[in-house]
């Protein structure tokens, strides 16, 4: 009778695990009080939801927990690395563009409250959104969720036309992270 090891891959034991898939997900971005003055050329369209209508149009994610970034120290003759800081790469979402283009109006909405019309910035809790990922399993329940903390959009829609291509315009959009927990 054979025993199983950690050392040996099983094909028994993969068959019978559930295994995420890279489309198996959303993101669940917040809503904008203030972006409701940019978001009345929509008619209010998206008053009161305007986080869930614009994030059904997200196509892509991309990103990381925390990385540790190491501290070398002289030590003799030698060199030691240490744990430093922890910090957190900027998130990247894709967003396919509607018309109306709500999209970029909810992240000018978002830029409107990170600076005012005359340039000066505004107090950091005031732009600071939380934004949350989540994997789901095949019936479309949540099995887990990433809390992204503190993010503000720090890339703003930027657009690739080409005159060649019949494709579907693309909205990329870069937010910076300062927290990120597991739940």
């Amino acid at each position: 009778m054979a025993v199983l090891g950690i050392s040996q891959p099983s094909a028994l034991l993969l068959s019978k695990s559930r295994l995420q898939r890279s489309y198996l997900w959303d993101v669940l971005l917040p809503d904008m009080n203030s972006a409701l003055g940019s978001l009345t050329a929509l008619g209010g369209l998206l008053e009161g939801f305007q986080g869930l209508a614009v994030a059904q149009y997200c196509q892509g994610v991309q990103f990381g927990d925390y990385d540790i970034e190491d501290i070398v120290m002289k030590v003799g003759p030698y060199q030691q690395h240490f744990a430093g800081l922890l910090s957190v790469q900027d998130v990247t979402l894709t967003f396919l563009k509607p018309s109306p283009d709500f999209v970029t109006y909810y992240f000018n909405g978002w830029r409107d409250l990170i600076i005012d019309k005359t340039g000066l910035y505004k107090p950091k809790r005031s732009y600071q959104k939380n934004v949350y990922v989540r994997f789901l399993d095949a019936t479309g329940i949540a099995i887990n969720r990433y809390k992204l903390i503190g993010c503000y959009p720090r890339v703003f829609p930027a657009y690739n036309l080409d005159y060649l291509s019949n494709d579907i315009t693309k909205v990329v959009v870069k937010l910076v992270v300062d927290k990120i927990e597991i739940e």
